[in-house]
């Protein structure tokens, strides 16, 4: 039996101990004790009611002493002062592995503070929404990609733990999603222009609305439009602030990249013709297909 202890217990972390615990009670599954750790001792013991943990720890140090697999499920900016208290006590060629957005920083710090005999594999599960513990399930990840990083572009010469890929490959199996290998820093640009940009033009377009003398109208006319493009504006604000701090550079590259676009926008809407503009349509037409191919 393999014990894991997942380090920080909202939504992500709470969805792991659900899936592996799930995985566990099935017919011939793989057999886990999930140890749970989080900084907040009511949710600690709320994800032991939920069962997402065998075991409550209240002390980081007593949750990863005996794991063969430590999963770090904090905020980004929390896992640099995570990694360098669990150094000490992590057992000889323990695997840990984490699940924040961005990547070529955690593995920074992974590398400089975990001791020589740790192994440590990056990791981002392409799922999840606001909300946390509470809306935690254990189908979270099924049929999700799941991105698994080594290292930077430029450690292609580097030896790569291949125990230690194949060990968090097949736990990432169990969870029911996809693994999909990635150096660094394409994982960062890509998820800059996916996940971290709309994130951004979510706050964007309330902060627009909500400077507006006509707010209180508008919130009483505001509908499922409103509300999808919005939605991520709603989650955990220190999360987000963890990200982007982490992924400057990628993400206002692809700031000034949709700027371009907005401005184009503008242009062609500034110029059409109010009988219909051909531009306008086909620029429409070609969103459509766009989303389409890119989203399904």
């Amino acid at each position: 039996m393999q014990t894991i202890a997942i380090i920080g217990l909202g939504l992500i972390g709470g969805s792991l101990g659900l899936a592996l615990r799930q995985a566990a009670d099935e017919v011939g599954g793989p057999h886990y004790s999930v140890i749970g750790y989080d900084s907040d001792a009511q949710r600690l013991r709320q994800a032991e009611q939920r069962g997402a943990v065998d075991q409550a720890s209240e002390y980081l140090a007593e949750a990863v002493r005996d794991a063969q697999i430590v999963m770090l499920a904090t905020p980004v900016l929390a896992m640099r002062g995570v990694l360098a208290e669990i150094a000490p006590h992590l057992r000889a060629g323990a695997i840990v592995t984490d699940t924040a957005s961005t990547k070529a920083a955690v593995l920074g710090w992974a590398r400089k503070l975990l001791p020589a005999g740790a192994r440590f594999i990056g990791g981002h599960p392409m799922a999840g929404s606001t909300g946390s513990l509470e809306e935690a399930r254990p189908d979270l990840f099924k049929d999700a990609a799941y991105c698994l990083v080594t290292g930077k572009a430029a450690d292609a010469g580097l030896s790569v733990d291949a125990e230690a890929l194949q060990i968090i490959h097949d736990l990432i199996a169990v969870l029911g999603a996809r693994p999909l290998l990635l150096d660094a820093e394409t994982h960062d640009r890509c998820v800059a222009a996916i996940s971290h940009l709309p994130f951004l033009t979510s706050i964007a377009l309330v902060e627009t609305v909500a400077e507006s003398a006509e707010r209180d109208l508008m919130r009483q006319l505001a509908s499922s439009g409103f509300r999808d493009a919005t939605r991520l504006a709603a989650g955990d604000p220190a999360m987000y602030q963890s990200i982007v701090l982490t992924n400057r550079a990628a993400i206002t590259a692809w700031l000034d990249r949709y700027i371009e676009q907005l401005q184009a926008i503008r242009q062609r809407l500034q110029s059409a013709q109010e009988r219909g503009d051909e531009g306008l349509l086909a620029l429409f037409r070609d969103a459509q297909r766009h989303r389409k191919e890119i989203i399904g």
